[in-house]
């Protein structure tokens, strides 16, 4: 539209111009014809003769016109480049505008999406705010915040809001919350929280009293940025008065147990010194007297010798109860190292010939020759030494008894095998319980206390393992000794540990 209105306004102004010409040409010859009348009927002007005044004037008039026109055209010319470049500089200028206006209509497009993401932004930050200041009032603790230089609250939750009474906000927290005075607490830990470059250091967790309500509160202290850029102190404090308490009791209940143990074991210790000194001197006595005399009648040999064996059985329940008192109350300490379990399988079994021999019952040695075991030596003795004579104990005539490792990959499970009687799965799990009864008699009448289960069990538990049951009434039974396992290496950087820790 821009250039179609301009090539009008050329074609008006180029056909103006041909109107201006031909008018000077118009009045040009109207001054040739004026000139040629006034001629024709003068005769002279000013003795000069007509002809050639009408000539001067008419060439006059001519270079006039011609000058005017040449004067008109240039004129014209300059006009029109300037109207052009007028008319060029505005279009260029259109463009620009136009171009600006599609630069401004694009950043106000980007312009309405940044403000529409901040309200979306401010939105969810509104809603995030909300949820955490829900979240903060649910918390039944002090939440502070607190300006560094002049200890001044700037933020409360509503625990704290509620148990003053009022909003402490702009209050001094020396004021209110640790103590009652106009300076800074002796016990302030704002040095604690940023460092000499004014950076924040690790949270500091305190326990203190709090001197208006008295009650006991754990605080964790944290410097963090506030909304203007500077860091401020933040408190967190959870009432743990109840729990003090707990502590308090819990304290002096193991003060009491610990009394209490103590006068146990002393008691034990010289009930049991007190028992062992007369049954040992009885059942020496009477052996002497059994080797010695000479009887009339059997029965009387037969009653001192069973006035000796159960002398002999109660000896052995005292020192039963004697070490499970002492595994219990720490006297007993282990002392453990890697030992062939192969060769302490072989002592074991000949211990018990005797008794194997009596009964017909074959024992077998089937664990490897190579195979460790890493405990302490004297006690794991003691538990093998005493499943094998269980396992005898409750063992047919003629029966089996296996020392194996029931499972090659795990070489510190060792396990004691029979072919014996077997017992009912509710029997089995009441085995290792000190207030169920579980001793019963052998296959050939002999007795037993119950206690030496009880005490193998403390004492593979003192080793962090477990004695498995598996056993089926008329089908024998299988114990196993299970201890976690470790290699030399492991076990030899544990012991360095230990040592360093002692």
């Amino acid at each position: 539209m821009a250039g179609k209105s301009s090539r009008e306004v050329r074609l008006k102004r180029i056909f103006s111009g041909i109107v201006g010409q031909t008018i000077l040409l118009f009045l040009w010859g109207f001054a040739g014809l004026l000139l040629l009348f006034i001629s024709l009927h003068l005769k002279k002007i000013d003795a000069i003769p007509l002809e050639y005044g009408a000539a001067i004037l008419l060439v006059f008039f001519g270079v006039v016109c011609f000058l005017l026109a040449q004067y008109r055209i240039n004129a014209r010319r300059e006009k029109e480049f300037r109207y052009i470049q007028q008319i060029d500089h505005l279009a260029e200028l259109e463009e620009k505008i136009g171009q600006r206006t599609r630069e401004l209509d694009q950043r106000n497009h980007q312009l309405s999406n940044e403000i529409a993401e901040r309200l979306e932004t401010e939105a969810q930050l509104k809603q995030s705010n909300e949820l955490l200041s829900g979240i903060v009032g649910t918390i039944e603790g002090i939440i502070y915040v607190v300006d560094f230089e002049t200890h001044e609250i700037l933020f409360a939750n509503d625990y704290l809001r509620r148990l003053f009474g009022f909003d402490p906000v702009g209050k001094k927290c020396h004021q209110l919350i640790h103590s009652a005075e106009d300076k800074p607490c002796m016990f302030c830990n704002n040095q604690r929280l940023l460092s000499t470059a004014d950076q924040p250091l690790e949270p500091y967790q305190w326990e203190y009293q709090n001197p208006f309500n008295k009650k006991w509160y754990r605080a964790k202290d944290q410097a963090i940025r506030w909304s203007d850029g500077r860091f401020v102190k933040l408190e967190i404090a959870i009432d743990i008065t109840e729990q003090k308490s707990i502590e308090h009791f819990l304290q002096e209940a193991r003060r009491q147990a610990e009394l209490a143990m103590g006068t146990r074991s002393r008691l034990v210790a010289l009930v049991a010194h007190d028992l062992k000194s007369p049954f040992y001197s009885m059942t020496q006595m009477l052996k002497r007297i059994l080797a010695r005399e000479h009887f009339d009648h059997e029965i009387h040999r037969q009653f001192l010798e069973n006035i000796v064996i159960n002398g002999q059985r109660m000896l052995q329940m005292i020192d039963n109860l004697l070490s499970m008192d002492r595994l219990e109350t720490g006297g007993i300490k282990l002392e453990k190292s890697f030992f062939n379990v192969h060769e302490m399988a072989r002592e074991v079994v000949q211990n018990f010939i005797n008794q194997a021999f009596d009964k017909a019952i074959r024992m077998i040695n089937s664990i490897p020759p190579e195979a460790e075991v890493y405990a302490d030596r004297h006690l794991y003795f003691v538990v093998l030494n005493n499943l094998m004579s269980n396992a005898i104990k409750f063992s047919q005539r003629g029966g089996t008894v296996e020392l194996l490792l029931p499972d090659p990959q795990r070489p510190m499970s060792v396990a004691v095998k029979d072919n014996g009687e077997g017992m009912s799965r509710d029997y089995a799990e009441n085995l290792f319980r000190t207030d169920i009864k579980t001793s019963s008699k052998g296959t050939k009448g002999e007795t037993g206390t119950g206690l030496g289960l009880i005490f193998c069990n403390g004492i593979i538990e003192a080793h962090h393992g477990k004695i498995l049951v598996d056993s089926k009434k008329g089908a024998g039974t299988t114990i196993v000794i299970e201890l976690p396992e470790c290699c030399k290496l492991n076990c030899a950087e544990k012991q360095e540990e230990e040592f360093s820790a002692r």
